[in-house]
């Protein structure tokens, strides 16, 4: 169980692996690999077992990073890791690049931003907007909130300003991401929301 008083960004949250694509699944190395590393050198801040495997939250220098154990592996076994030839392949690939850094000993790098600074404030805004508009609130009523009262016109020249069609795309961008469009921040180089 989390604990229901934690924060959301203290909660140790696990995707599944497939929804997660920084997520590394690790299987038994083929017997053949007798030189393959097992996961002894990796500590877990967070290990829970499911049905489908062990799943752990590895907190390194740069942030967490989800590892899944399938097949019975366990952190002595000799590791390998499973990377679906899917469109995520390449992300899968930096996450499992991390992990065996970890489990090597090697020096660990800077994993590639998942969001930029001005993204992180236009989903803030987003969902600030789908939370007004979930209200009942109007698109001016919504704007004035993000945007300020002074910066949002009276009477008529509302309906052609600027800041009215921003208010729209903000309200409908956060729409999208209550409908499973958060997934897609999950995968970083292509979550394209404008």
């Amino acid at each position: 169980m989390i604990d229901p008083d934690l924060r959301a960004d203290r909660a140790p949250i696990v995707w599944l692996a497939h929804l997660d694509p920084g997520a590394v699944i690790v299987s038994a190395a083929p017997d053949r690999f007798r030189d393959a590393r097992s996961l002894e050198r990796v500590t877990p801040t967070f290990e829970r077992s499911a049905g489908d495997g062990s799943y752990w939250l590895v907190n390194e220098r740069h942030g967490r990073l989800p590892v899944v154990l399938i097949g019975g592996v366990s952190a002595a076994t000799s590791a390998a890791v499973v990377i679906p030839l899917d469109a995520d392949f390449d992300t899968r690939v930096d996450a499992a690049l991390r992990l065996w850094r970890i489990a090597t000993g090697r020096p660990r790098v800077r994993p590639p931003d998942r969001l930029t600074r001005q993204r992180r404030h236009r989903l803030a805004l987003s969902l600030r907007a789908l939370d007004a508009r979930l209200a009942d609130q109007t698109y001016r009523a919504i704007a004035q909130n993000l945007f300020g009262r002074a910066r949002v016109p009276a009477g008529p020249a509302w309906k052609t300003h600027e800041l009215r069609d921003r208010t729209i795309r903000l309200a409908r961008t956060g729409m999208e991401l209550m409908q499973r469009g958060y997934l897609d921040l999950l995968r970083y180089p292509r979550f394209q929301h404008d």
